[in-house]
């Protein structure tokens, strides 16, 4: 996902001054679709183990808590 700037704007972020042009995009997000299963799979193997899992009435969302693989 992009947002693009309507107009030349310095914004302050953390004491850092940031100038963003008329125009300039944004990237401000990555989306991917997993499953739960395969979400979990994906933590394992980053050395993460699944420890509890709630979803919404219609699964179509997830959040996920994970904890460091022993």
């Amino acid at each position: 996902m992009h947002l693009i700037s309507l107009k030349p704007q310095t914004i302050r972020l953390n004491g850092t001054r940031v100038r963003f042009d008329e125009g300039e995009s944004i990237h401000t997000e990555n989306s991917y679709k997993f499953s739960i299963e395969e979400f979990q799979q994906l933590a394992a193997r980053a050395g993460f183990q699944p420890a509890n899992v709630w979803t919404d009435p219609e699964n179509l969302f997830s959040l996920h808590y994970l904890t460091v693989a022993p």
